[in-house]
Order: structure tokens, then C-alpha cells, then sequence
């Protein structure tokens, strides 16, 4: 009988977890000069216009690129903003209802 209860509880833990996960995706991307140069150091966050600065950004690496993952999906749109250091230099919207690739932005 213990055998059985604990099988259930896994099996709701499983599905538990899988659910939570299809709950979030994720964004990426790169940034590039007009020359098609990499940008690295730029601080890359979303912002939701309701819920506000979602606690997630991303350090573009030496190649330009950015991930932030466990972004909650949404239907309606986060604004995807670029800073150099304080500096707002890039805002645009993005929904998240999924796994999300940008095009390469150019700065």
C-alpha cells in the first residue's frame, strides 16, 4: 500500500512540475553594431507595463548574445530593454507565450 501511495505522490509531482514549466519560456538574442560587430556588456531586461521590471536580465557576452529564461508567458507584450550602463539605449515589445529568438537587433 506504501508502495502504491508513494508511486501517486511522484506521478503528482511529475505532472506538477511539467506544468509549472510550460508556464514560463524564455528570450534571446544578439546585438550587433550597424558594422555587424558584437556588442558585449550590455545589460538586456524586460519589463512588463502592468507587473513591472521582471527580476530576470542578461550580460551580453563577448559575442553579443543574451538568454533570460523562466520568463513568465504572457499574452500581452514585455518591453525588451538594452542599457549601457545607465543608459536606455534600446525598448521595444515582445510576447512571451513561448521559447522566443530574436533577430539580431542593431544598435
Amino acid at each position: 500500500m506504501k508502495r502504491i501511495i508513494s508511486f501517486i505522490a511522484l506521478i503528482l509531482l511529475i505532472v506538477l512540475v511539467m506544468d509549472a514549466s510550460a508556464q514560463v519560456g524564455f528570450v534571446s538574442g544578439e546585438i550587433r553594431t550597424r558594422s555587424n560587430q558584437p556588442i558585449p556588456g550590455l545589460t538586456v531586461s524586460l519589463v512588463h507595463p502592468v507587473v513591472g521590471r521582471i527580476s530576470l536580465y542578461s550580460i551580453t557576452d563577448a559575442a553579443g548574445r543574451f538568454f533570460i529564461d523562466n520568463v513568465p508567458r504572457r499574452s500581452d507584450p514585455y518591453y525588451l530593454e538594452i542599457y549601457w550602463g545607465k543608459n536606455l539605449r534600446y525598448r521595444n515589445t515582445v510576447i512571451v507565450n513561448g521559447p522566443v529568438r530574436l533577430s539580431p537587433i542593431i544598435l
